[in-house]
């Protein structure tokens, strides 16, 4: 009979394996709910023998408490910054330097470690006789600050050390460093959850891994899902390594990801060779590069080459150019998000760019015009931000002429042409009754991943509201079959499909109205988990600030976003207009009697966004039939369920010969 402390031991080990083989390996061996229930078992066991809890324990990997400031922490060895080079020539006379104070021969061959410069924020990692003791930014190179509350949250991140081959434990001292990124795939989330809050968008990648890693509440950064890649080891003690490479394998060994791409060349021609190689594959990747670094391979001569007081020289990056066009700004104009924020966007001539055709770039804020100087018919300089948002560089102005002019920062909405505040660096408009937003609000309300009305789109809103038969979203379910048919394009049959489409949308899930609603702060995801844990409308409106933020993933931030929006008076008045119409304020219990023959026993995988169902409720109807919910495809699972957007899983399931199905298959197969 194993001891408490044993148990307890063996399902950390567990924990931390099944984290590696998923955010490390990205090949899970369990589902998500058995992880779920492995942790749900630590809890439970660490809440009985609480002096049992340690610092590397997988449950203490999200704070409780929000942070109030980031101390500095001094760095062992200095930071460095990296030296770069644009071309072919400075790379071979980078490898020249390199042996002239080496002392080597010009025609002998050094050989150089080339690495992926991912484009995110450099890290270090401090480990205590294999565990996790703190983390910090680069700062100004010599002192960082202490991030390691946000660090733990990182999954990616071991709390504790693996040993290499079960024959090299971590030093007594290890320091690793490595870039803190966010994948393409998680920004654009991300950017559009922010939308969908009335928050500014991230401009490119890289700042919304640096804001994540700056936030005050490491609950909030947990849900970011940042990664990292590690790239070297800084201060060791009790340690024997040659090589750079060796390096990267006791890191990968220890359980951190190193970058797979990572290649030893033989001589500075295989080097350029490389990064040519990847001018144009690093495009496919799911994480912006913008250049490659190049590294000796020999520890031995990192010591004999030194530093200058702001870089090694046993280093050097070598810098890929951003693809940039010029075009002419034709207009700037101004939008109003759901929550009043007015953001200036410049209409653009048409230009090719990175393979699309740009016609529109953001332009941030009213203070970015100023600082760039932007002129409306002025020349500009674009580029993709992060290669995925178009922006404005700069200004060409040897080519202005005279007839370009001076925008106006907007001292009114220019929507409703009410006053606007100044909120930050942004202008936004109050108005609870200003037509841009309400076009916005009813928008979102209406959305798929809202309460998914269909035919409801942009078009149709603009004419409800301009013609005064919608001001907010509650009046949606007021509207009459004969509104509908004063309508452009609005015929007998598709004014009768509207009016079927608005009343079945009456019966959507409690999770569903609260994202509709748009509350500051909240989307898909964090609706659901208030859905989770109140049954009522009434029960969210009347929660404290208390009760919310003592719900996980839940901030203060967001607590507070929630309880502004239920005590306004005008949103009150809007919420008794929903309930009045009929719309749904609880939360349906899904529920299904007995097994499905043809789900009990049977694993799924669900890939894309589905219509009619959330993913979670599919999930719950599946299981309820006896079914098992896999995150990833394997040989073993038995049917894919595909929506829109599915993505690599899709690929794998032909590969496997899985069997697909779409969502009305599927819907067959639960009834």
């Amino acid at each position: 009979m194993i001891s408490i402390k044993e148990k307890i031991e063996q399902l950390r080990d567990t924990i931390r394996y099944h984290d590696k083989k998923y955010y490390v390996e990205n090949n899970p061996e369990i589902t998500d709910y058995e992880y779920d229930q492995l942790i749900k078992e630590l809890q439970q066991l660490e809440k009985a023998h609480p002096h049992l809890i340690t610092a590397d324990s997988p449950t203490q990997r999200v704070g409780g408490e929000p942070l109030t400031q980031f101390p500095a922490i001094e760095h062992k060895i200095p930071m460095l910054s990296i030296d770069n080079t644009y071309s072919d020539k400075e790379l071979k006379e980078f490898d020249q330097r390199i042996k002239r104070m080496a002392g080597i021969d010009a025609h002998r061959d050094i050989e150089y470690v080339v690495e992926l410069k991912i484009d995110g924020v450099a890290i270090t990692l401090w480990y205590e006789k294999g565990l996790f003791a703190w983390g910090a930014t680069r700062g100004d190179g010599f002192k960082g600050d202490d991030v390691t509350a946000n660090l733990r949250t990182v999954r990616q991140i071991p709390l504790k050390l693996e040993s290499v081959g079960r024959k090299q434990n971590a030093p007594p001292v290890l320091e690793i460093r490595g870039e803190m990124y966010l994948p393409n795939k998680e920004f654009q989330r991300l950017n559009e959850e922010r939308e969908e809050a009335g928050e500014p968008q991230f401009a490119n990648p890289r700042n919304a891994a640096a804001g994540t890693l700056k936030l005050l509440d490491p609950r909030i950064t947990a849900k970011r899902r940042l990664c990292i890649f590690a790239y070297a080891i800084g201060y060791f003690e009790d340690f024997e390594i040659e090589t750079h490479m060796q390096c990267l394998e006791l890191i990968r060994g220890f359980g951190l990801p190193v970058n797979p791409h990572t290649r030893v060349c033989a001589n500075i021609g295989a080097v350029i060779q490389y990064c040519n190689e990847w001018d144009k594959k690093r495009n496919d990747l799911d994480y912006l590069v913008d250049g490659m670094v190049i590294k000796v391979n020999s520890l031995p001569l990192h010591e004999q080459l030194g530093a200058t007081s702001k870089a090694p020289r046993w280093v050097i990056s070598y810098k890929y150019q951003p693809e940039q066009a010029i075009t002419k700004v034709e207009e700037i104009v101004m939008q109003v998000g759901k929550t009043g924020t007015i953001t200036p966007v410049a209409n653009l001539s048409p230009v090719s760019l990175a393979g699309t055709m740009v016609c529109r770039a953001t332009l941030h804020n009213f203070e970015e015009i100023s600082r760039k100087d932007i002129h409306v018919g002025d020349h500009v300089v674009v580029q993709k931000a992060g290669e995925i948002i178009p922006q404005v560089v700069s200004v060409v102005k040897e080519k202005r002429n005279g007839t370009e002019r001076t925008f106006q920062e907007p001292t009114n909405c220019p929507e409703c042409k009410g006053a606007v505040r100044k909120d930050g660096v942004y202008l936004r408009c109050h108005n609870p009754f200003c037509r841009a937003q309400a076009k916005r609000r009813i928008q979102y309300f209406a959305s798929r991943h809202a309460m998914d009305i269909e035919g409801f789109g942009p078009a149709l809103v603009e004419q409800l509201v301009d013609k005064g038969f919608v001001k907010d979203y509650a009046d949606i379910y007021y509207l009459k079959h004969d509104d509908l048919m004063k309508l452009e394009r609005m015929g007998e049959k598709s004014s009768s499909n509207l009016i079927c489409a608005i009343e079945e949308s009456k019966q959507r899930n409690l999770d569903r109205l609260i994202c509709a609603l748009g509350i500051s702060n909240v989307g898909v995801h964090t609706a659901e988990v208030l859905s989770d844990r109140f049954d009522t409308l009434d029960a969210l409106a009347h929660a404290t600030q208390e009760e919310l933020e003592g719900i996980y993933e839940i901030g203060p931030v967001v607590a507070k976003s929630i309880i502004e929006f239920f005590q306004d008076t005008h949103t009150q008045h809007i919420i008794e207009k929903l309930k009045t119409a009929g719309v749904n304020v609880r939360k349906q219990k899904i529920s299904t009697s007995g097994k499905n023959p043809k789900i009990s026993g049977k694993s799924f995988v669900i890939t894309g966004a589905l219509q009619k169902y959330s993913r979670k409720e599919a999930e719950i109807f599946i299981k309820n039939l006896g079914g098992r919910i896999l995150s990833q495809v394997s040989k073993k699972t038995d049917y894919l369920v595909v929506g829109e957007d599915p993505g690599t899983k899709l690929d794998k399931a032909r590969e496997f010969h899985v069997h697909i199905l779409d969502e009305e298959a599927l819907e067959k197969m639960l009834q």
